[in-house]
C-alpha cells in the first residue's frame, strides 16, 4: 500500500464533498487547511504518528509530466527502503520521506540527494532540482513542510544551485540574502572571506572552494566529505589545512565557520544576477 503513487483524482473521489474536483483543487484545499479522509490516508501509507519530510523533485523542463516522475520516483525510493507515500504534483513528484529522528537529517540529505541524481539519470540526463521541507508530524502540521519545499525547489531553480538538494535552511537563508537588494555589499562580503581562495583556485587550478562547500554541506563531516569528492581523507584533510593557510582562519572557530559558509551562499545568489 505504501507504494502507491497517489492520484488525487481517485483520491478526491473518496474525500468529503468539497474535495470532488480535480487533483490540484484536491491538493490545494488540503493545503489551505481541509482535511482528507483519515480512511484514505492510512490506505496509502501515512502513519499517524511518523515524522515526514516532504520532498519535491522537479525538472528543468516542463515536458515531462509529473506522473511520469512520480512513478521514476517511486521506483528510486523503494530501492532504497523508503516507504513514504509518492504523487504527482502538477510536473513535479512529491515524496512524503520518513524521518526516524527529526534532530538528525543527514541521511535524509543524502537520499533525497542520491535519487535526485538517478532521476537526471533516468530521465536521460535532464537536471532536476529537489527541495526539502522540515520534518514534521501529522497532516496540519506537514503542509508547513510542504510550503518550505516549494519555497526550495523554486529558490533551486531561480538561482540554478540544481547540483544538489535545497533544504528548507538553505532557501530561508537564500531568501533573506536576495531580500538585501544590495549587490555591493554582498560582492564586498565575498570579498572579504573568500578572494584568497578564489584566486589561488584561479592560479593553481584547484579545487579549494568546492571542496570547502561541500565540506559545509555534510556538516563537517570529513568521511561523508571525502566520499563524495571521491578523494582520500588524507587528501581532504591537505586541503582544509590549504584553506586555513590561504586565508588565514581557523577553521575550527564557530564564527569563522558562519562567515565563510554565509559568503559562499552569498556567491551563488551573485552568480544567479538574482540583484540588481
Amino acid at each position: 500500500m505504501a507504494d502507491q503513487v497517489l492520484n488525487f483524482n481517485y483520491i478526491a473521489t473518496r474525500s468529503p464533498s468539497s474535495m470532488r474536483s480535480t487533483k490540484t483543487d484536491w491538493l490545494q484545499a488540503w493545503l489551505n487547511g481541509e482535511m482528507p479522509d483519515a480512511l484514505m490516508l492510512e490506505q496509502y501509507g501515512f502513519q499517524a504518528q511518523q515524522f515526514y519530510a516532504v520532498v519535491i523533485y522537479r525538472p528543468e523542463t516542463d515536458a515531462i509530466t509529473g506522473e511520469k516522475l512520480a512513478l521514476l520516483l517511486q521506483g528510486e525510493a523503494a530501492r532504497r527502503g523508503i516507504s513514504g507515500p509518492v504523487m504527482a504534483y502538477n510536473n513535479a513528484a512529491v515524496l512524503f520521506h520518513p524521518v526516524e529522528e527529526p534532530r538528525q537529517t543527514m541521511r535524509l540529505k543524502h537520499k533525497t540527494e542520491e535519487i535526485r541524481e538517478q532521476l537526471g539519470v533516468r530521465l536521460h540526463n535532464v537536471t532536476v532540482c529537489c527541495g526539502v521541507g522540515r520534518p514534521a508530524r501529522g497532516l496540519d502540521n506537514l503542509r508547513q513542510s510542504f510550503r518550505e519545499a516549494e519555497d526550495a525547489v523554486q529558490m533551486c531553480r531561480a538561482l540554478r544551485t540544481q547540483t544538489r538538494s535545497t533544504f528548507f535552511g538553505n532557501s530561508s537563508l537564500y531568501s533573506l540574502l536576495l531580500a538585501l537588494k544590495n549587490p555591493s555589499e554582498l560582492q564586498r562580503f565575498c570579498k572579504t572571506w573568500l578572494a584568497d581562495l578564489i584566486e589561488y583556485d584561479e592560479q593553481q587550478h584547484s579545487e579549494l572552494l568546492s571542496t570547502l562547500n561541500t565540506y559545509f554541506a555534510n556538516n563537517g563531516n570529513t568521511a561523508l566529505t571525502a566520499k563524495e569528492l571521491r578523494i582520500h581523507r588524507n587528501t581532504l584533510a591537505y586541503r582544509l589545512n590549504r584553506i586555513a593557510e590561504i586565508t588565514r582562519l581557523d577553521l575550527d572557530d564557530a564564527d569563522v565557520r558562519l562567515n565563510l559558509h554565509l559568503a559562499l551562499k552569498a556567491r551563488d545568489v551573485l552568480s544567479a544576477g538574482q540583484l540588481h
